[in-house]
């Protein structure tokens, strides 16, 4: 193997270089854990990566970290009793996540740039602190109301960071002082506060500071601290909270705990995982694996990714359009972190799978390698959303990033245990032997790695490779022996080592046709070794439309590994044999075999997972909206149950996907993200609206609305004063101010057309629709147009869509 695998000394990152001002040792906690960890990772200063991972956390580090907007992450604290400060008091977050990340990074590799920034924000924090701890964004007439305790959590978290970066005792003080707040202000004695009324789903959010408390109690020793955390899990158990642990315990699942957010449900999987570490309490790790274990067999992507609308989904339900709000990035960073606890505590193979997983496609797909910014959420289909506004997503992005290192490798027992494979350099001493072991490879590109062992004498050493599970042939050579690795478990090579013995594998890349499952029974996806791959549509010129391109459902189709320009030295790019729909004359597409071109999803910038099994190629011309983004006037899509209260309308695939029978609904009450960021929420019989947005100009002369579905309490469009109307925008969609949504009230509309054939029932009388059915509009002559949307006063109390379709 070529020594090229392993980027050359300007461009692997490391250690080297830490400046003076750096703690020469890491604090060390005071209570150690009743439950030790198995894989403890290699210390970050001990080690170097190269390659796709290295890339990742230098575009983080240059491209997001050193650019983060200080002055807002601040102002919230600097400001929290001015005037009008309330509606962004939620924002506090960023602060500490910032600070979490930085120190990660720079505990790695030195930057003084990044070590002044992370100083400034600590510092500015620490100065805001007010005399009784409260280091919140909130005004002092609304604390401890809505995200005030999830704020605290997030400083907790940063500011422990900053003490183990540099010792600062400061920074442990400050946190001391929130720790000891919240006892005071929390509890069951007299005139304390109950903790479920301080944060939002149905309490998950402030019963998620269970984590940096276990944490901080760990430095501190004060007990009242150890209590306050019993405390959170009793009243996270008791009549009125989640119940989280009894409910997995008894078999529920996910979907079915609480009220399903999936960020903050996995934040207290975080959380109850280290209680457990501390106080060896079985039972809560028993409910922490239930919930993994029905998380991995209903609610997992084959990307890693979990959530649709930041929720859990009904079994079977899992969608993948940008439509539905997939894969949000804190959830992503969440379950990535949950692995990594539960790979530290049992040093179990399935999670350093569900890390490969995650790390190969889902959360590299959510980073832009060329500026380290972040999508928010991440599907399956078009194009990637990258943004460096301050969002709860964009904020956590950078702290999975800066976690990579503790993912490749750790100590198990004295082994050297390899989860993922990536190029790089690690330093050891088992035995007192000083060693080094250098890996070379190009994986995930390719299966060959070769570990190089330098040890100063003879050192005996156990390198244990996690044998990943999509493997059919794994073999590791030393000298003259060969040992076979079995799928998706450990392989132990003991061996007393000498300088440059050399232990080489080989693993298949085998390729996987996979099915659509019961969702997407007409579609299919490539995955290639830990990867799936993406149709990529600026590597596709010749490809009119790639929601037309189907593959053979008899064999796999045979993938190479092509070079195409536009891709960067050493970033992939394969070709397979496929069927594209192309224009033929005004009717029916024409199928052709071509070669189609694909790249990793996680290097994929526009593009689509899902290709039409073949048996289902469809040859009617796409609309212009076909699959574009969608929007809705209440932005919340009415997945969050409240207690007792079913769901009334199904919520799937909607507006863009050309299926008739998925829709969604707009119910102008809904409290949604609106009224979260501070807008008035609406009142029944408001007009409410569904958009689809193009990502450039087209000319149109024909749009079709579907309905979706009505029942008792509402689904349809109140017409008895006017019909609903088709309105278009000319130009591109103003953006909110954070630049990270389109902001509709600020566009130029202008009506083109009323659904003049629409029954003309009123608010509370059900009309005469079918389900799905269908309203045509020609138009008198073409209009070019960025954004179209239909808009009515709801029916009920809400209004329903299947499809808003424009067509040339």
């Amino acid at each position: 193997m070529s020594a090229a695998a392993v980027l050359p000394s300007s461009t692997v990152q490391g250690a080297a270089g830490r400046s003076a001002g750096a703690a020469p040792v890491p604090p060390v906690p005071v209570v150690a854990e009743a439950v030790a960890e198995r894989f403890v990772p290699l210390a970050l200063e001990s080690q170097q990566l190269g390659g796709l991972l290295a890339a990742r956390m230098h575009a983080n580090t240059e491209g997001r970290l050193l650019h983060l907007d200080a002055t807002g992450c601040l102002a919230g604290f600097l400001e929290r009793n001015s005037a009008g400060h309330f509606d962004s008091a939620w924002a506090g977050e960023h602060a500490g996540k910032f600070l979490d990340a930085a120190c990660m990074a720079l505990r790695y590799r030195e930057s003084e740039a990044l070590r002044q920034l992370a100083e400034h924000v600590a510092r500015t924090l620490l100065a805001s602190q007010e005399p009784d701890g409260y280091l919140g964004t909130y005004p002092a007439a609304r604390r401890w109301t809505g995200w005030d305790v999830w704020v605290h959590k997030y400083n907790l978290i940063g500011l422990l960071s900053y003490y183990e970066l540099t010792g600062d005792h400061e920074a442990l003080r400050a946190c001391h002082a929130v720790g000891n707040l919240l006892v005071r202000t929390f509890g069951e004695a007299p005139g304390q506060r109950d903790i479920l009324e301080a944060g939002e789903h149905v309490g998950m959010a402030a019963l998620s500071v269970l984590e940096p408390m276990c944490r901080l109690y760990r430095f501190t020793g004060d007990e009242r601290q150890l209590e306050f955390c019993r405390y959170l899990l009793r009243a996270g158990e008791g009549p009125r909270g989640p119940r989280i642990v009894a409910a997995l315990t008894a078999g529920a699942s996910v979907d079915q705990v609480a009220n399903g957010k999936a960020y903050e449900m996995l934040s207290n999987l975080n959380g109850l995982t280290d209680l457990y570490r501390l106080t060896g309490d079985v039972a809560l790790l028993e409910a922490v694996l239930r919930g993994w274990d029905d998380i991995v067999r209903h609610q997992l992507y084959r990307t890693g990714a979990l959530s649709a609308a930041e929720h859990f989904q009904p079994e079977g339900r899992l969608l993948t359009l940008q439509s539905s709000n997939v894969g949000e990035m804190c959830v992503t960073v969440t379950w990535l972190q949950l692995n990594f606890r539960l790979l530290r505590l049992t040093a179990e193979a399935r999670f350093g799978h569900e890390i490969e997983r995650t790390v190969f496609n889902q959360l590299l797909a959510a980073q832009d390698a060329r500026t380290g910014d972040i999508s928010y959420y991440t599907s399956w289909v078009g194009p990637k959303e990258f943004t460096s506004a301050l969002l709860c997503c964009v904020s956590s992005g950078p702290r999975a990033i800066a976690l990579l290192p503790q993912l490749v490798w750790g100590l198990d027992r004295g082994a050297l245990f390899v989860n993922l494979y990536a190029p790089g350099r690690a330093r050891l001493e088992p035995g007192g032997v000083p060693v080094e072991v250098r890996s070379e490879t190009n994986f995930p590109a390719d299966g060959r790695v070769a570990f190089t062992v330098e040890a100063q004498r003879p050192a005996p050493l156990t390198i244990r490779l996690r044998v990943p599970e999509w493997v059919t042939r794994f073999r590791a050579t030393l000298g003259g022996r060969t040992f076979a690795g079995s799928p998706g478990r450990l392989l132990d090579i003991t061996h007393t080592w000498v300088p440059s013995d050399r232990l080489d594998i080989e693993m298949d890349m085998p390729v996987e046709l996979g099915p659509g499952g019961p969702r997407y029974p007409d579609y299919r996806f490539l995955q290639r070794g830990p990867q799936l791959l993406a149709l990529e549509r600026s590597l596709n010129p010749d490809v009119p439309y790639l929601h037309r391109v189907a593959l053979d459902d008899e064999k796999r189709p045979a993938v190479s590994l092509v070079r195409r320009a536009g891709r960067s030295k050493g970033a992939p790019a394969y070709a397979i044999d496929a069927l594209v729909g192309v224009p033929s004359g005004g009717g029916p597409l024409r199928l052709e075999r071509r070669a189609v071109a694909l790249v990793p999803f996680a290097d994929s910038l526009d593009g689509r997972v899902w290709m039409t099994a073949a048996a289902a190629a469809r040859r009617d011309p796409p609309a212009a909206t076909a699959f574009a983004r969608a929007s809705l006037s209440v932005l919340s899509l009415g997945l969050e149950r409240t207690a007792g209260k079913p769901l009334r309308t199904d919520i799937a695939e909607f507006v863009t996907d050309e299926d008739p029978r998925t829709y969604c609904t707009v119910n102008p009450e809904d409290r949604g993200l609106a009224q979260y960021l501070g807008a008035a929420p609406g009142r029944r019989g408001d007009a409410v609206w569904f958009t689809v947005m193009l990502r450039e100009p087209a000319a149109i002369s024909r749009i079709v609305f579907r309905h979706g579905a009505s029942d008792a309490s509402g689904g349809w469009f109140d017409a008895s004063g006017s019909p609903p109307r088709i309105e278009i925008a000319r130009e591109p969609l103003p953006v909110s101010a954070n630049g990270a949504a389109p902001d509709e009230r600020a566009a130029r509309w202008e009506t083109v057309a009323l659904l003049t054939d629409y029954p003309s029932a009123g608010a509370t009388m059900r009309p005469a629709l079918t389900d799905g059915q269908r309203f045509e509009v020609r138009l008198a002559q073409p209009v070019t147009l960025c954004a179209l949307r239909v808009v009515g006063r709801p029916g009920g109390d809400h209004a329903s869509c299947a499809e808003l379709s424009a067509y040339g």
